[in-house]
This record gives structure tokens, sequence and C-alpha cells, in this order.
């Protein structure tokens, strides 16, 4: 297949490109190319591109700047979505779009099945559950794959790193860490994500809306503590509440696999599997001993 991916150099575009080398054909223009707010821009990527399908991985996903800019935040994340999806449908293209835990209230400890109700609690999450309803509504073959808490190699551009990475660094360099312990999840490798998108695309997978975190739940003071422990870092991590803010966060959004065996995948391993193989195949920094 030959796939068109948006937001291609981020943390999962990179892993996409690395994920389908020697399987599919990756087209991955940069922003500076490609401005996806701009539906003459998309609509002329995707034609030249001629794909089979269009992945959207682009996103404004730092949760406080969406609150301080909602129009830039439904913009790139409903908007572009949707020039996108028709560009991709009227080039007789499929549609993924990549969403977020972030479009659910939080207030079912037990998880989120694919069909769930959406309820957001922020600007974020309302302009990705816009997004989701905009691609389904232009193309109704279109695929919805949510992630959570994403980390990736290539780190993500949009926060400076990413949580894994950060709290390593940060215990490295002998802080103290306070983390929050009362936000569960199911945080998700993006090279699991990644492969997990292109395995519903060989599978020519039903329309729809499928959750590719990883298996498990913890919170982000559990993803610290066990990332430090695998790293080989002493360091002092403490548990702390979700301090009031401007911006309000599910207190558990863990996405629920419900879809994959009917369509005889594997399920992702455990968040704690993706975790150790991240650690051991992440490239050491400039200075630290493997």
């Amino acid at each position: 297949m030959r796939l068109l991916v948006f937001g291609g150099w981020g943390q999962l575009g990179t892993d996409l490109a690395l994920v389908a080398s020697g399987r599919h054909d990756l087209v991955r223009p940069r922003h500076s190319e490609v401005d996806v707010t701009d539906p003459s821009a998309v609509r002329t990527a995707v034609e030249a591109s001629r794909p089979d399908a269009v992945i959207n991985a682009a996103a404004f996903h730092k949760v406080e700047l969406c609150e301080a800019d909602p129009d830039r935040a439904y913009a790139v994340n409903s908007v572009a979505p949707l020039h996108a999806a028709r560009a991709g449908r009227d080039a007789g293209a499929r549609s993924v779009f990549i969403s977020t835990d972030y479009v659910f209230d939080g207030s079912r400890a037990a998880g989120y099945r694919e069909d769930d109700a959406v309820g957001p609690l922020n600007v974020y999450g309302l302009s990705k559950a816009a997004g989701e309803a905009a691609v389904r509504q232009a193309d109704p073959a279109a695929l919805v794959v949510r992630g959570s808490g994403l980390f990736g190699h290539a780190g993500s551009a949009g926060k400076g790193g990413n949580f894994v990475d950060n709290m390593i660094a940060r215990a490295r360099a002998g802080e103290v860490l306070s983390v929050v312990d009362d936000q569960q999840l199911a945080p998700t490798a993006t090279h699991d994500m990644a492969e997990r998108i292109l395995l519903l695309l060989e599978a020519a997978a039903p329309a729809g809306i499928y959750h590719a975190a990883n298996g498990g739940s913890t919170s982000w003071f559990g993803l610290a503590r066990r990332a430090i422990e695998l790293a080989g870092v002493s360091a002092t991590v403490k548990a702390i509440t979700t301090a009031a803010g401007p911006v309000r966060r599910p207190a558990a959004s863990v996405l629920l696999d419900t879809k994959s065996a009917a369509l005889g995948l594997p399920p992702n391993r455990s968040w704690e599997d993706a975790l150790q193989w991240y650690l051991e195949a992440r490239p050491a920094p400039i200075g630290e001993a493997r």
C-alpha cells in the first residue's frame, strides 16, 4: 500500500515509517511542505501522492495551550482532519484519524470500549471528538484509532520530549519527582500503535473506532516509577493528587481493545512489556551509560 501520513515526523509518524519499512510505501510531508489547515494544500498533497490510505497523525495536543487558543485547537484537530478525509475520499483513499483517550470524561474506572459515548472535559478532548465525528461523516469507510499516554523514540516536538524520557532525565539529574497518582490511563508505545494501524489497514478492518493502547493500566506516577526502575536510576518519586487548575483531565481514561480478536489480530502487549522494550531499544543520550 501507499500511505500518506500528515504529522509524519512526530513520535507516531516516525514509528509508522519504521514499521512500514519493507511493507508499504510511506509518504510523509513536513509541516513546511503541507499546512494541514489549508484545504488546498492538503488536497494537492493527496492528489500528488495517489495513496491507498491517508493517515492523519497531525495534532495540536498540548492541553494547556488548547485551552488558551481554542481556535487553533479546532483548526488542527477538527477542521484539518475533515479536509484530509474529504480529499482522501475523493481520491479513493481510506482515511485514518489518530485520536485520544481525552475524548472521555474519565468517570468509568473499568475503562472505555470503542463505541462508548464520548464526554470530553477540556478543549483538546472536545476538538479531537469533533475531529472524529467530522472524519467519520466525510468518509464512511474511515478508521478512528485512539491511543493514550504516547511514548516514542522520536519524542514529542510539541511537548519537548515524552513523559518517560523526561522522568528518567530528571531522575538522573537528582531531582525529587512529584507525579500525579489519581489519573489512570493505558500508556502506549507509538511503535505498537503504528503496528496496530498497519494491521488494521492490511486486514481491511471495518469502518469504525479502534483502541490501540497497550494492555493494562496505571497512573502517571506508576508509569514514572516503573520507567525509572527499568532505567536503573535511583530516585525519589512522590505520589500526589491532581492540583486544581485551568484544565480538567479525565481521572480514568483506560482504553479497552474489544475488536482485535474478532479480526483475528493479536492483542497489544502490556504497557509494562512495551515500556521495557522501549527502554532497551532507545538510543543512549550522550554521556549516559548503557
